[in-house]
């Protein structure tokens, strides 16, 4: 259990910018310093020798060190996500809505865009829906009126479609 010592510590050391166990991390080369206990990432100049700039880590921790950068790891982990949400749209198409909207509000400017993407590919077959919808309509609508006395025929034919498709 934490002692309320530290827990007052670690909020004090985070509203001042100092950080416990944080890294400044490389976005270039991913190379990192762990930051001492006083030290604050303002005290640093924001330059690597690399030339990448270095930025304090979201996290107490180092990215897994299979990948070079907080970046691609970021890069990684939103990559099945997106790959998700676009098998959804081939087989669960109301889903994609969904994960679409989950995706734009990611902060990561790769899920965003194919958040966009989605949402916009997935807006297209409600648009085909309804113009086909409206084209049936009118159609049927447009039709000269059956007169039930004279035309039998016409009138067996849509009690017929009427039972086959519409169950009525």
């Amino acid at each position: 259990m934490v002692a309320n010592e530290e827990i007052a510590m670690r909020l004090r050391n985070k509203r001042e910018g100092k950080s416990l166990n944080g890294y400044l991390v490389c976005n270039n080369c991913g190379g990192y310093y762990k930051l001492q206990q006083d030290e604050s990432w303002k005290d640093f100049d924001t330059e690597c020798e690399c030339g990448g700039q270095l930025v304090q880590s979201t996290t107490d921790s180092l990215p897994p060190e299979g990948y070079s950068s907080e970046e691609e790891y970021e890069h990684k982990l939103y990559g099945t996500e997106i790959l998700i949400a676009y098998i959804a749209f081939f087989f669960v198409w109301p889903v994609s809505f969904i994960l679409a909207i989950y995706l734009v509000t990611r902060n990561n400017d790769r899920a965003k865009l194919h958040g966009k993407i989605l949402l916009l590919i997935s807006i297209i077959p409600v648009f085909v829906i309804g113009i086909s919808a409206l084209l049936i309509y009118r159609a049927y609508f447009s039709q000269p009126a059956i007169n039930p006395a004279t035309d039998v025929v016409s009138v067996r034919t849509i009690q017929l479609i009427a039972t086959c498709f519409l169950n009525l």
